[in-house]
Parts: C-alpha cells; sequence; structure tokens
C-alpha cells in the first residue's frame, strides 16, 4: 500500500509540473527577449520609467522566483518518478535527500526575492516546510499533514498570480 501511496504522489506531482513546464518556458523566453531587446531604449528615457520600475521589477522578480521554485519541484519529482520508473523503492533516505535538495532550491529562490512580496513569504512557508518533512521519520506523512499541504497551497496560489502554474 505504501508503494502505491508513493506512486501516486510521484505521479500526481510529476504530471502536474510536466503540465506546467510546458506552458511556463513558452510565455518566458520571448518576455527575455523583448526585455534585452527594450532595454537600450528604457536606459536613454530613464526619468519616466523609473517611478515604475520597482513595480515591475517586483513582478518580474516574484515571476523569476516562481519559476526557479517550479524548476525545483521538477527536478525533485523527477527523482522519485525515475526511481519509481526503475522499479525501485522511494527509501526513506531517498525522499529525505530529495526534500532537502528542494529545501536548498527553496532557499536560493528566498534569498532572491524582495522582503515584502507575498510570493518570497510563501517560498520562505513552504521552504520551512519543506525542511520539515526532509528531516521527519517519515516524510510521506509528513507530506501529508494539512500544515504541509496549507503551505504548499500558498505557494501554488502566490505563483498562480505570476502567471506561473505549479503545483505541490
Amino acid at each position: 500500500m505504501k508503494r502505491n501511496r508513493l506512486f501516486a504522489l510521484a505521479l500526481a506531482g510529476v504530471t502536474a509540473f510536466t503540465l506546467t513546464a510546458c506552458g511556463g518556458d513558452d510565455t518566458d523566453a520571448p518576455a527575455t527577449s523583448a526585455s534585452a531587446t527594450t532595454a537600450p531604449a528604457a536606459t536613454s528615457a530613464a526619468p519616466t520609467p523609473d517611478a515604475s520600475a520597482p513595480a515591475a521589477a517586483d513582478a518580474g522578480g516574484d515571476k523569476k522566483i516562481c519559476e526557479a521554485v517550479k524548476e525545483a519541484g521538477d527536478e525533485s519529482k523527477q527523482v522519485l518518478f525515475d526511481a519509481l520508473q526503475a522499479g525501485k523503492e522511494p527509501t526513506v533516505k531517498m525522499l529525505s535527500e530529495t526534500y532537502t535538495d528542494m529545501a536548498v532550491a527553496l532557499g536560493e529562490a528566498a534569498d532572491a526575492a524582495s522582503t515584502d512580496s507575498k510570493v518570497a513569504t510563501a517560498v520562505k512557508e513552504f521552504q520551512t516546510a519543506v525542511t520539515e518533512v526532509a528531516e521527519s521519520s517519515d516524510p510521506v506523512a509528513a507530506g501529508d499533514k494539512p500544515a504541509f499541504q496549507k503551505t504548499a497551497a500558498n505557494l501554488t496560489a502566490a505563483c498562480k498570480e505570476t502567471g506561473v502554474d505549479i503545483n505541490f
């Protein structure tokens, strides 16, 4: 029964991240290209955009943070999915290492965030929850707890507002 539960959790996560990965990368690439080509024009008209630049930078920064979070989740879930496909039973050690790697990546994303951002707050809360799951003796049960699920839902909602669809 535990194997079925782990497989369902991993498969659901991998599926969600696969779907979001397909949509997120297409929208980001043109935006990055547009920013690079419009940057010289913005510097020549610096006084006008300065007033709106912080708000735009925060929104763009939040989106980049959410994309980093999505990538961290994708990588973590891929490790589990690969193990299951290879017929390996995910062990507590494997799950703990996977969650630890995700917590490190979330920490890096949180460090890049502005302190007053809804996304930054959600990432930091989720990082704390992921760290607790990684350190638990039963990561599957810890990941099923309502507190963990709530922080995951909060992060999903915060990133959805930036246009990045994640699902933990």
